[in-house]
């Protein structure tokens, strides 16, 4: 099969890899579309240390190739999306329904402590219960987005977003604006989103968000005030991933309040803020890591009904042997979300 391999730190290139065989209760995928993520992007940069040679590529979907002996809950033909976290279903956190925490997960393709090879190849393989199974009429392109979906819905829950907060989502990238529309359907009466880009503020309204705000253009503590009568927000979610913008999520809360840190910063960095502050105000601070098994069936639902507008987000198409451009492009911050085809199904 064809493959592009991360050989090194900005090393990629098209290889041919052998076709992966599936074990008893596994199945093999023949990859449709895989979505770039920021995580490829630290990964190629070297931001993200990974051993090498290795295939990068965790928001999969596809079509079933091949299946297991064992295998009993999808068949080949069947539209799938990739739930790229293999947990081992048997230490204190999977009992404990925390999957995405597990101490033995294997990560396809994705950041993690033990990498194996993912999806920016012809086909992939992976345990039988870590694929969601779509009808065909859900367009593949929608289904590769299943994953970073799932990562805000669990971002979302942990919010606790009751109806009629007031929220505030930090960063209109493509997970931000996924977190700007779960918001809304969760319930809250408004949303506010913040960016630097006007043109991902256009998007952000575009898809229902009530305010948006360029703090480039004006204060946004007073702009924030303003939208929200003057109380500040119930719940900050910072999805961005820099140590200006969550401590500038301590300056958007009201008391009481709750923030989620969403966004990945650099692993050394370090975060000024008041224990006092905290303490005083009774802040709630919480993070919000990978996908959970039940947050990525939430999601698959969420796509199959079509309650979260993702053609907004997706801006460019790629083939497979155009990955690097679309990392570099995703590196630069320019457009939204990027798919490459592999197959296109």
């Amino acid at each position: 099969m064809k493959a592009m391999v991360l050989e090194g730190i900005r090393k990629l290139k098209l290889k041919e890899l052998p076709d992966p065989e599936p074990g008893p209760e596994e199945v093999v995928i023949k990859v449709a579309y895989c979505g770039v993520c920021m995580t490829d992007v630290h990964m190629y940069t070297g931001s993200f240390p990974v051993r090498t040679p290795i295939v990068l590529g965790h928001e999969c979907s596809g079509i079933v190739s091949e299946v297991g002996s064992e295998v009993s809950r999808v068949s080949v033909g069947d539209h799938v999306a990739l739930n790229p976290l293999i947990n081992c279903g048997r230490c204190w956190y999977c009992v404990s329904g925390r999957t995405n925490l597990c101490e033995n997960s294997l990560v396809v393709g994705g950041a993690g402590a033990v990498i194996i090879n993912g999806a920016y190849a012809e086909y992939v393989k992976v345990p039988e219960y870590n694929v969601v199974k779509y009808e065909e009429n859900v367009s593949l392109r929608h289904a590769a987005l299943t994953e970073p979906l799932a990562c805000a819905v669990h971002g979302i829950e942990l919010a606790r977003i009751r109806q009629g907060d007031k929220v505030v989502v930090i960063g209109a990238g493509p997970i931000g604006l996924m977190l700007t529309q779960l918001a809304m359907i969760s319930g809250c009466s408004q949303v506010v989103v913040l960016d630097l880009r006007d043109d991902r503020l256009e998007v952000a309204r575009r898809i229902g968000a009530s305010d948006t705000i360029n703090p480039k253009k004006q204060d946004p503590v007073e702009a924030i005030r303003k939208a929200t009568g003057g109380r500040l927000a119930d719940v900050v979610i910072e999805a961005v991933g820099s140590t200006r913008t969550v401590e500038d999520a301590f300056k958007y809360v009201r008391k009481g309040g709750r923030i989620v840190i969403f966004g990945v910063s650099p692993k050394d960095a370090i975060a000024n803020f008041s224990p006092f502050d905290v303490y005083f105000r009774e802040l709630e601070i919480v993070g919000s890591y990978a996908v959970s098994a039940e947050s990525f069936i939430r999601s698959s639902a969420l796509i199959s009904q079509g309650r979260i507008n993702l053609d907004a987000l997706i801006t460019e198409v790629y083939d497979l042997e155009d990955l690097e451009k679309a990392i570099l492009k995703a590196e630069k911050g320019e457009g939204l979300k990027k798919l490459v085809k592999v197959s296109g199904g």
